[in-house]
C-alpha cells in the first residue's frame, strides 16, 4: 500500500469517526444546554425570590407597629438565615452551569480536534499527490534528456557510417558509407581462406585462425573500424548506464540501423580482444545479433562463441 492510499484510507476512517462522534456530541450538547437553561432559570429564581423577601422584609420592618418587637437584629437575622441561604444555592446553580459550559466547550474541542486532525490529513494527501507529480515530471524531463542525447549520438554514429570510404592505389573511391562493410567482410573471408587454405572450406575454419584473419582487416583499417566500433560502443553503454525503462526498446533502434554486413563485423569484433571483456556482455544483453544473418557468418560453429541471448533466442 503506497503513501496516498494510506492516507485516503485514514482519511476515510477518520470521516467516518467523526460523523458518527459529531452525532454523539451533538446530542451532549442538547442535553447539556437544556440543563443549563433549566439551572439557569432556577438559579434566577432564587435570586428573584431572595431579592423579594428583602424587600418585602425591609418594607415590612419600615411600616411595622410600633408594638411589634421586629427590631433591626431580626431583620438581619431574618434576612441571613433565609435570603442568604437562598442566593447560597442560587450560587450553587450558578457554579453548576458555569461547569456544564465548560463540557460543553470541551465537547466542541474536540470535535475541532477530530476537523483539525482530517485537515492535516488532507494537506498530507495533497503534498503527497504534489511530490508524485514532481517525481512523474522529473521522470519526463530524465527521460526527454535522454532521448535528447541519444538521438544525437545516433545521429553522430550514422554521420561516421556516412563519411567511410574506401580508395585503391590510385585514390579512387571503391566503395563508401554502408558500402564499405561489405568490402570489409569481403577482405575478412579472403584473409580466412589464405589462414586455413585454399581448399579448406570455410565451415572448417577455426575460430581463432577467423579471429587473426580479423585483426590483419581491423589493422589495416584501423582509422575508420576503431572510430566506429568506439562509437557504437558508446550508445550502448549509454543506454545500459542510465535509468530509464525498456532500455531493450532503445537498443533495438541501435540496432535497426545496422546492416547486414556490420553485423557481421560486430560480431568478429566482439570476440576479438577489442570487444571481448566490455562489449560482448552489452552484445549479449540486449539481443544486438537478433537480425543477424548466418549465412554470412564464415562458419556454424562461431555461433557457440555468444550466448544464445546475443540472437534473441531467449530474450
Amino acid at each position: 500500500m503506497d503513501y496516498s492510499t494510506k492516507l485516503v484510507k485514514e482519511i476515510t476512517d477518520i470521516s467516518e469517526r467523526i460523523i458518527s462522534r459529531q452525532s454523539e456530541i451533538e446530542k451532549e450538547i442538547i442535553l447539556l444546554n437544556s440543563k443549563i437553561t433549566f439551572y439557569t432559570n432556577c438559579a434566577w429564581i432564587f435570586v428573584y425570590a431572595g431579592a423579594a423577601i428583602t424587600f418585602f422584609s425591609v418594607i415590612f420592618y419600615i411600616f411595622k407597629n410600633k408594638d411589634t418587637e421586629f427590631e433591626l437584629n431580626l431583620l438581619g437575622d431574618f434576612l441571613g438565615g433565609s435570603v442568604a441561604s437562598i442566593w447560597s444555592l442560587a450560587g450553587l446553580f450558578l457554579i453548576y452551569v458555569a461547569f456544564l459550559g465548560q463540557k460543553q466547550q470541551l465537547l466542541n474541542q474536540q470535535l475541532e480536534i477530530m476537523y483539525s486532525q482530517l485537515e492535516v490529513k488532507y494537506t498530507r494527501l495533497e503534498l503527497a499527490g504534489q511530490r508524485e507529480e514532481m517525481a512523474t515530471q522529473n521522470d519526463t524531463l530524465l527521460n526527454q534528456k535522454f532521448e535528447n542525447t541519444f538521438f544525437q549520438l545516433l545521429t553522430l554514429f550514422n554521420g561516421i557510417v556516412n563519411s567511410l570510404d574506401l580508395r585503391n592505389g590510385s585514390r579512387v573511391i571503391i566503395s563508401s558509407g554502408r558500402d564499405c562493410f561489405k568490402t570489409f567482410y569481403n577482405s575478412l573471408r579472403a584473409e580466412t581462406k589464405n589462414a586455413i587454405g585454399q581448399n579448406t572450406p570455410f565451415v572448417s575454419a577455426p575460430i581463432i585462425q577467423t579471429i587473426k584473419a580479423y585483426d590483419k582487416v581491423y589493422n589495416q583499417n584501423k582509422s575508420d573500424l576503431s572510430h566506429y566500433f568506439r562509437t557504437i560502443y558508446h550508445i550502448f553503454k549509454f543506454i545500459d548506464d542510465s535509468t530509464i525503462e525498456n532500455k531493450k526498446r532503445y537498443a533495438s533502434i541501435v540496432r535497426a540501423q545496422l546492416s547486414s554486413y556490420e553485423q557481421v563485423l560486430l560480431f568478429y569484433n566482439c570476440i576479438h580482444s577489442n570487444g571481448l571483456k566490455k562489449f560482448k556482455p552489452l552484445i549479449e544483453q540486449y539481443a544486438i545479433l537478433k537480425n543477424l544473418d548466418e549465412d554470412l557468418i564464415l562458419s556454424p560453429n562461431h555461433l557457440n562463441e555468444y550466448e544464445p541471448s546475443a540472437r534473441g533466442l531467449n530474450s
